[in-house]
């Protein structure tokens, strides 16, 4: 997969509210929320054009139900690869490029996504510096989406460091996003 930041898009927006108007009216019998993570959910941060999407179960129990509910309207379930209690979907043909994730409530990566994200929205300064670093770094592994994501850990870690991660959840999402 290629490496493509692009300028900040408020299509987005919109396009993450057509993704989760469909996903919550075919999931409206299992309770969850839809968010929208990563870097297209911070207004003004550049980031590749592919919308991220957390739908976070009230009770990971709820799983199955979701997954049958997500094939049914053409999702393919890949596994949780690598990461406890976020299960990753995909489709082809998406109406618009995106990220599926399944989430248990008290996973290290919902905590991670929402944390991050928020800290972000309410400090544009390091917003900024992130955009830079991400294409900086897009222009470094233009053809290595691993590498690159690899690369923005440390940045990631020590904002997340300055929000209540502990040591052992910081080593964690390091651990996750090291390429091997």
């Amino acid at each position: 997969m290629n490496v493509n930041v692009v300028t900040y898009s408020s299509e987005w927006k919109i396009w993450f509210k057509n993704l989760s108007c469909n996903l919550s009216d075919a999931l409206r019998d299992v309770s969850c929320r839809i968010e929208h993570v990563g870097s297209t959910s911070v207004e003004g941060l550049d980031s590749k054009p592919i919308i991220d999407i957390d739908i976070i179960l009230e009770d990971f129990d709820g799983f199955e139900p979701a997954k049958k509910t997500l094939e049914g309207i053409g999702y393919c379930h890949r596994g949780n690869l690598g990461l406890e209690g976020r299960e990753m979907f995909e489709i082809s043909n998406p109406i618009h490029p995106h990220n599926l994730y399944v989430c248990d409530p008290h996973a290290l990566a919902v905590k991670n996504h929402l944390v991050f994200r928020e800290h972000l929205r309410s400090h544009p300064g390091i917003a900024k510096k992130y955009a830079r670093l991400k294409h900086e770094l897009a222009e470094k592994y233009p053809h290595d989406v691993d590498t690159y994501c690899e690369a923005k850990t440390e940045f990631i870690s020590s904002i997340l460091s300055q929000c209540d991660f502990s040591l052992t959840e910081i080593y964690a999402i390091k651990k996750a996003n090291k390429v091997e």
